[in-house]
C-alpha cells in the first residue's frame, strides 16, 4: 500500500470512529479525503454536508541518509469547515448545539499528535494552522480552517531483482454529482496477461 494513502486512510478511520462513536460530542456530516472541492465556485452555494473534515498528504523533500534510504517528512493538512446562519462569528466559535470550526480543529489536534497511526512513522506533531475561508453566503456563514501536521518515516526501495506483483485488473467508479460519494458508474478493464 502507498504510504501517503495509508497515512490519509488512518487519519479519516481515526476521526469518522471518534464522530461514529460519539466521543467528540457531536457528529461530523463529511470526513474524507480533499479532493480541491474549494477551487470550485459553486463549493460554498451547494455544499451542504457540514461540519466537515477534510485530509490530504504531501510537500516532502527527501533527505538520504544512507545508501539507499531518505528520510521523508510529508506535512498533512486537515482541514475542518462549519456553517451557521446566525453569523460568522459563530461558524468559528459554535453555538449550544453546534460546534465552531475552533472546536473541531481542537478536537482534530487532539485526535492526531502523538499518533502513529499504526504506521512506521513518527509520531505526529503539530504544524502551522491557517484560515482559509470565513465568508458569508446569504443567510449563512462559513467557516474552513486548515491545520498543517509533521511526520517522517524513512523510505527504501524494492531491491532491484525484486518481482513486481502482475497488474491484471483495474476498477474506476464515476462520480458525477459533487459532494456525492455514490459512484454513478463503474468500470472494469481486465489487462491481458
Amino acid at each position: 500500500m502507498l504510504i501517503y494513502a495509508a497515512i490519509e486512510d488512518a487519519i479519516i478511520a481515526r476521526i469518522q470512529a471518534a464522530s461514529d462513536g460519539n466521543a467528540l460530542g457531536y457528529r461530523l456530516a463529511q470526513i474524507g479525503s480533499y479532493g480541491g472541492e474549494f477551487d470550485d465556485e459553486t463549493f460554498f452555494t451547494q455544499f451542504r454536508k457540514f461540519p466537515a473534515v477534510w485530509v490530504t498528504v504531501g510537500g516532502s523533500k527527501p533527505k538520504r541518509v544512507g545508501s539507499h534510504s531518505w528520510l521523508l517528512a510529508p506535512t498533512i493538512a486537515v482541514m475542518v469547515g462549519t456553517r451557521n446562519v446566525r453569523g460568522e462569528r459563530q461558524t468559528r466559535h459554535g453555538t449550544v448545539n453546534e460546534p465552531g470550526s475552533y472546536q473541531i480543529l481542537e478536537d482534530v489536534r487532539n485526535l492526531l499528535v502523538g499518533q502513529t497511526l499504526g504506521l512506521a512513522l513518527a509520531p505526529l506533531a503539530v504544524g502551522n494552522d491557517r484560515t482559509l475561508f470565513n465568508t458569508r453566503q446569504g443567510a449563512e456563514a462559513r467557516s474552513v480552517l486548515a491545520a498543517e501536521f509533521l511526520t517522517s518515516f524513512t523510505y527504501q526501495p524494492p531491491a532491484p531483482d525484486a518481482v513486481a506483483e502482475d497488474l491484471n485488473l483495474i476498477g474506476l467508479n464515476y462520480y458525477l454529482r459533487p459532494g456525492d460519494e455514490i459512484a454513478d458508474a463503474v468500470d472494469t478493464v481486465t489487462l491481458a496477461a
